[in-house]
């Protein structure tokens, strides 16, 4: 499906609508998919206190950073699957099929929100780059 506004105005304006759309339920399904992440899910990897942060191994931040990001990408594709059953309003005008975007079929959005929006990741990432600094 491309975009024809010259052969097809009322279907392009229906693709951008639709792209929008999906970018605004993905991004705040991602918000609250990160929220509920950070607090349920990998919150046990946190590191309250620095002594807590230095006790462990640059080798056990590594693997809570691995189980951290395949959570992360596991809620995403659920998240995603959920996002998805989303009824677009504009579905079937002109033959328009919303599920045919390749933003509905990704979830890569949600995944770079639940990425970005993890201070926990971000404190790991943090710990492991400042440890293989003083390596390298």
């Amino acid at each position: 499906m491309k975009l024809d506004f010259i052969n097809n105005p009322k279907i392009t304006i229906i693709k951008i609508i639709a792209i929008a759309f999906v970018t605004v339920v993905y991004s705040f399904g991602g918000i609250i998919l990160s929220a509920i992440a950070n607090k349920y899910m990998i919150n046990m990897f946190y590191d309250r206190t620095n002594e807590e942060l230095e006790k462990k191994s640059t080798f056990q931040h590594l693997g809570e950073t691995t189980v951290i990001l395949a959570l992360l990408g596991i809620i995403a594709y659920i998240g995603k699957n959920i996002l998805q059953e989303i009824p677009f309003p504009l579905e079937g005008i002109d033959n328009f099929e919303y599920m045919n975007l390749k933003e509905v079929s990704s979830g890569a959005l949600i995944l770079w929100i639940l990425l970005n929006y993890s201070p926990i990741l971000a404190n790991k990432i943090k710990i492991i780059r400042s440890r293989l600094h003083l390596l390298i």
